[in-house]
């Protein structure tokens, strides 16, 4: 049995990898700076905080994730011993191999709940697909499904260049945006990542030919709206997720799966059934109306506001900023998107890869502060503090890619077991 180590395991899509290597019968440890994954421990997958060498020295493969330099200890050390190393898309686009029909979707925006649909119309059609995400269903609990090898459905991060290792049969690409800037340094050269992405598949949908009518939310908070063709209605839909970025979402969704033979009465009953995934316009229990979003970007922040007009109360933008490097080169992005809400309450920057500069944030919060009420808080309880202050028909939109979510749960102040 050929062992693996991965340095970053902890991460989701790594360690879903570490699993599903485990699973395909390799030995699997790893190195991660915070050690706590429930999945892992799940698996007895061991994760250790200490740079151990000798574990590097055993292992047959290193598969690092992109947020590692090639000057990391350990990652410089398996090369100077001439170990066989990967980045963390390269060890995915090996697994995928596997697979007879790898779909692969990327863009700015969109691309975990675009695949995540497709997943789920793919197995409610009967097509046992397995499934890797950056994000994890509602239904499934995880990040990632493996069953059957016909249909492998995967998002494709444009970081690092991780998505050109893929050669995917059809790749989606729901978007393109200035986003990674500090990897790519300008727009241009981030457009040719996509465009040799797209041509790296059998088949590419960059763009789609359904449109979608104008949607509204019915009584049961469902988002609904109906699909046209030439102009042509093909189906309405009542989807259960709320964010009204959806609708796009389920459009892109269909193209793929119309483009693959799925019949449209499976790809109608997939999409109604899909529950969603976490963070995305999520509703969750608390004092106030509450709701979850991945949004770290000034353009997925938007669409969070675009949804928020269909419902009735005060709006309040709850932001953790996602790495400083973000905030610098979008700063006044976020300071126009961030002030069109009634009230801004910024937190502590996830800083993911680098080092804090707290000036970074600071001078986010005092642009905002000239339009809009706004606050800006490094402590939890403090925080919790002054978001328990909100009344109970307030709106809290908690937004951001950072750690606040797990800590607002892990604090009670926030639940997604409740019926609500």
């Amino acid at each position: 049995m050929k062992y693996i180590y991965f340095i970053g395991i902890c991460g989701i899509s790594m360690s879903s990898l570490a699993v599903t290597a485990k699973r395909d019968g390799f030995f699997v440890q790893g190195y991660d700076a915070n050690k706590n994954c429930a999945l892992l421990k799940q698996e007895n997958i061991s994760v250790t905080d200490e740079l151990e060498f000798d574990e590097i020295k055993k292992a047959d493969m290193i598969v690092y994730s992109s947020a590692f330099n090639e000057n990391f200890p350990l990652i410089s050390y398996a090369k100077s011993l001439h170990k066989k190393c990967l980045v963390r898309g390269e060890f995915l686009a090996w697994q995928a191999q596997k697979f007879e029909n790898v779909i692969a979707v990327a863009g700015a925006h969109g691309k975990s709940t675009v695949a995540a649909m497709i997943y789920t119309i793919l197995d409610v059609a009967g097509q046992n697909p397995s499934l890797h995400l950056g994000a994890f269903l509602k239904k499934e609990k995880s990040n990632f499904v493996l069953n059957g090898t016909k249909f492998f459905v995967t998002e494709a991060c444009e970081y690092h260049d991780n998505f050109l290792f893929l050669k995917p049969k059809i790749s989606v690409i729901t978007n393109i945006q200035k986003e990674h800037l500090d990897y790519f340094k300008n727009f241009e050269n981030l457009k040719k990542s996509f465009y040799k992405f797209k041509n790296n598949s059998e088949f590419c949908i960059d763009k789609t030919y359904l449109k979608a009518g104008k949607a509204y939310f019915d009584r049961f908070g469902r988002l609904c709206f109906s699909v046209f063709k030439n102009k042509r209605k093909i189906f309405d839909l009542s989807l259960k997720v709320s964010g009204i970025y959806n609708k796009n979402d389920a459009i892109f969704a269909i193209e793929v799966c119309q483009k693959i033979g799925v019949p449209l009465c499976f790809i109608k009953l997939g999409l109604e059934s899909f529950e969603g995934i976490e963070k995305r316009f999520e509703k969750v229990f608390c004092k106030s109306k509450c709701f979850l979003d991945y949004a770290h970007h000034p353009k997925e922040i938007d669409a969070v506001l675009h949804t928020c007009e269909l419902i009735q109360g005060k709006k309040v933008a709850v932001f953790q900023p996602h790495t400083y490097s973000r905030t610098r080169n979008f700063l006044n992005d976020f300071v126009d998107v961030l002030s069109k809400f009634d009230e801004v309450i910024l937190y502590k920057t996830f800083p993911a890869r680098e080092k804090e500069d707290r000036n970074v944030e600071k001078k986010l919060f005092l642009e905002i502060l000239k339009k809009k009420k706004c606050c800006l808080f490094y402590d939890l309880n403090l925080l919790i503090k002054k978001l328990n202050s909100f009344a109970r028909e307030d709106n809290l939109l908690i937004m951001g890619a950072g750690d606040l979510p797990e800590r607002l749960q892990s604090s009670q102040f926030i639940c997604r077991d409740l019926k609500i």
